[in-house]
């Protein structure tokens, strides 16, 4: 299944590549190559269907792009022992990765060529654009900003970069032990945000820009990758698995979609869900409707206390306390009824002197010319 070109996928590839990803035990079949006749495998791929498209078109996508002969990747297998080779040694740099992907190719490569090969890769593994915003200019238009992974830089220094913690007073918290932050979470409900910001929930498959609240398009993004999520925590259950993701993070993403956007015991949250899944538009992951962190969750775990989300959360919650203005009638409103206007009152009017006895005489003017109109008539 490694040889297998990369402009085509089957389940003997997503077989493959969950093994590389996630540490898969794959039946006996799958190993040999031979017809599937585990329920296990089938197991798996169902699960994971979500991702495993994201995957595929990943992947088709750089083959479209690259002309063949000069792809560092030509099969599924080239790409895992990239994964492997990423995943194993998070303290190469970008260059010496690069570098290392190039070494089997009997001509150079071409320095953007591995640019879109090392891209790739960190977006197969962390679901994450780590390219410059000249690759991938619909970052700039979002507004995402996001750390480059530049070529002398350590990858696991580009992600502690990119994923920093911040402790908030509330948010930081235990649930169950603040009453604060109860009442906080039983408000912030998607079907809430939409009633009352009128917000549209987006999906989003990177990572960074989970509950990221875009104002200008009135947008909040989810991170709905409820699969990749799931398998990532259940292979750092592993003392062994390499954690490049943190695994609080992952937590968090999973805990602030099922338990505070669409907590499940809510009839409502669940309909919006639902329809999230099920709108060919949207598309979430219908893993995100199965409510499985008490067994994805290690003992001490079983309550998220947010250190990555905490600054996201407090920002919607202040935007449901104090909603910004989004229409132009809104926005003219409120400039209208700030302090500079405020200050424009009928008493704070100065006329000047002389207008003001102008207007004081043409009254009686007026009352003289009439009654020498009356004396004539």
């Amino acid at each position: 299944m490694a040889d297998v070109s990369i402009n085509k996928f089957n389940d003997r590839v997503a077989i493959g590549l969950g093994e590389v990803l996630w540490s898969w035990q794959c039946c006996d079949s799958c190993q040999a190559n031979r017809k599937c006749q585990a329920t296990v495998c089938s197991s798996y791929i169902s699960r994971a269907k979500r991702y495993l498209k994201y995957y595929e078109a990943l992947v088709l996508d750089y083959h479209d792009e690259v002309p063949f002969e000069e792809q560092p990747f030509r099969t599924h297998g080239d790409i895992w022992k990239a994964i492997v080779l990423l995943t194993s040694r998070p303290e190469l740099t970008r260059a010496e990765f690069s570098g290392l992907i190039s070494a089997p190719m009997l001509a150079p490569v071409n320095h953007n060529l591995l640019i879109d090969a090392t891209t790739l890769i960190v977006k197969i593994v962390c679901m994450t654009d780590c390219s410059s915003l000249y690759y991938s200019p619909g970052r700039l238009e979002e507004g995402n900003m996001g750390l480059v992974w530049g070529d002398q830089t350590p990858f696991e220094k580009y992600l502690q970069g990119l994923f920093t913690t911040q402790s908030h007073p509330v948010w930081s918290s235990q649930h169950g032990q603040n009453e604060v932050l109860c009442t906080r979470r039983s408000r912030m409900r998607a079907t809430k945000l939409k009633k009352h910001l009128g917000l549209t929930v987006c999906p989003t498959h990177e990572i960074r820009d989970h509950l990221r609240l875009d104002a200008r398009r009135n947008e909040i993004k989810i991170f709905h990758y409820a699969s990749f999520l799931k398998e990532n925590l259940k292979a750092k259950k592993n003392p062994s698995a390499v954690n490049l993701l943190p695994r609080q993070l992952l937590l968090e993403i999973l805990d602030s979609t099922q338990r505070i956007l669409f907590p499940l015991s809510d009839a409502k949250s669940r309909r919006l869900l639902r329809h999230l899944i099920s709108n060919s538009d949207y598309s979430f992951d219908p893993e995100i409707e199965k409510f499985e962190l008490s067994i994805l969750s290690n003992p001490g775990e079983e309550n998220i206390s947010y250190v990555y989300l905490a600054e996201r959360l407090e920002e919607l919650f202040q935007e449901l306390q104090s909603p910004q203005p989004r229409t132009w009638l809104d926005k003219q409103m409120q400039r209208r009824s700030g302090a500079r206007y405020s200050e424009f009152t009928p008493h704070s009017i100065k006329v000047p002197s002389h207008v003001l006895k102008t207007t004081n005489t043409i009254p009686h003017l007026f009352t003289e010319e009439f009654n020498k109109y009356r004396t004539k008539h």
